[in-house]
């Protein structure tokens, strides 16, 4: 008999807005705004002269001052980010880099805004991991004039006039795609889940991707159960717990676990191993560990797939996309860059590790 259950995503991001700041009007003479008066009605403005008006702060790249927010050093993935980060401004001729530890929490990642906007930085860039939180932070760097930028984690929708550009996986999909996989792969009857990290946009979107998918399957004739989704809070203790409680309740009849990120993937490996159970994994980072896991005759039972982000190119774009706004004055195309993932296996993970 076929089972549903589908697990209601998490409504996180508090609605707020703010204006943009405008330009400081200049100072003119009488004599100066008789002139300007004079010459506006010799010459009547054009696109271009509205174009350059509305044009940002350009400058030389050689000058900026630029600081990156990640979400935590103590992950490969972001690690890898700084990589991209740094290398792509030593090949632009951008001075290197200030790059700050927001630890996963949201108040350290506001001061280190603060203080960047204090210390008089150009530019700041930052992984959102709780937009809602360090949104005051954003708005007040606005209003000095500090340029916001995105990457990894973007800010909500409603946030869109408060940053110039985000570079970022398409998270959604990658869930989709691990959906797929697990769909396809579960045998018919059995149960799949996900452990997730409900603070981050980027995960509910990872999660999301994944539910809906198994739904879908479910509703078009596939026999599984979607049991609800459980929060590790990126910790890879808690997603043990998780874990060995899902198989204590569950058995063998849970087939496949998704889970958002690598960290938590690690602890619920541990538990399955601990169990001798049969839940194979399905993760998302790709980093090396995991795919030494997907490589490695035994471990490669459990662990089955991953869904692979390019974090080097990620950092390298959100630095491609300042450079393009502090020399034109503008970014041209989507604020968004979605940089699609990929399904790593046993069949292509040697193409993933170093």
């Amino acid at each position: 008999m076929k089972k549903k259950v589908l697990a209601a995503l998490m409504a996180t991001m508090m609605v707020a807005s703010l204006a943009a700041c405008g330009s400081k009007p200049a100072e003119s003479t009488d004599a100066a705004a008789d002139t300007k008066t004079e010459e506006t009605a010799e010459t009547p403005a054009t696109d271009a002269d509205a174009d350059a008006d509305a044009a940002g702060e350009t400058k030389d790249l050689a000058d900026l001052k630029l600081a990156f927010i990640v979400g935590t050093e103590n992950d490969a993935f972001y690690q890898s980010v700084e990589e991209g980060i740094k290398s792509q401004c030593e090949k632009l001729g951008i001075p290197a880099p200030t790059l700050g530890d927001q630890e996963l929490d949201g108040n350290k990642c506001s001061d280190l805004i603060n203080n960047y906007v204090g210390a008089g930085y150009d530019a700041v860039a930052l992984s959102a991991n709780d937009p809602a939180g360090t949104m005051p932070a954003i708005q007040a760097a606005n209003k000095e004039g500090v340029k916001i930028f995105t990457f990894d984690c973007t800010l909500d929708d409603q946030y869109l006039d408060q940053y110039l550009a985000f570079v970022g996986s398409n998270n959604k999909a990658g869930g989709v795609t691990a959906g797929e996989y697990v769909a396809e792969h579960a045998p018919e009857g059995s149960i799949v889940g996900c452990i997730t990290y409900a603070s981050a946009q980027s995960t509910q979107d990872r999660q999301a991707g994944f539910e809906e998918t198994i739904q879908a399957a479910i509703d078009g004739g596939k026999d599984l159960t979607l049991i609800e989704s459980q929060d590790a809070d990126n910790d890879q203790a808690k997603a043990a717990d998780i874990m060995q409680n899902l198989i204590t309740k569950y058995g063998d009849d849970l087939s496949y676990i998704f889970v958002v990120g690598d960290p938590t993937g690690y602890g619920a490996l541990s538990s399955i191993q601990a169990a001798g159970a049969s839940t194979k994994i399905v993760g998302f980072d790709a980093g090396e560990t995991a795919c030494q896991y997907i490589a490695d005759p035994v471990v490669g039972k459990i662990w089955e797939a991953e869904v692979a982000q390019d974090p080097v190119g990620i950092g390298a774009g959100i630095v491609d996309k300042i450079a393009e706004y502090f020399t034109t004055g503008a970014i041209a195309g989507d604020q968004k860059d979605l940089i699609e993932c990929k399904l790593v296996t046993a069949e292509n993970v040697a193409d993933y590790l170093k």
